[in-house]
């Protein structure tokens, strides 16, 4: 379904898909700056013993 429909509005699909790349993109930056923002021993606290 998802093909028949970027099929049949491409410039509708393209929009949604820059949507989606930019909430994708922006996930994946507050989970790094989360993680550069640490200290090694805060770090240590998120390992498995």
């Amino acid at each position: 379904l998802l093909i028949r429909d970027a099929s049949a509005n491409a410039e509708l699909f393209g929009k949604s898909a820059k949507v989606y790349l930019n909430l994708a993109e922006a996930e994946v930056m507050k989970h790094a700056g989360f993680i550069m923002g640490m200290t090694v021993e805060q770090i240590a606290d998120y390992k498995k013993a």
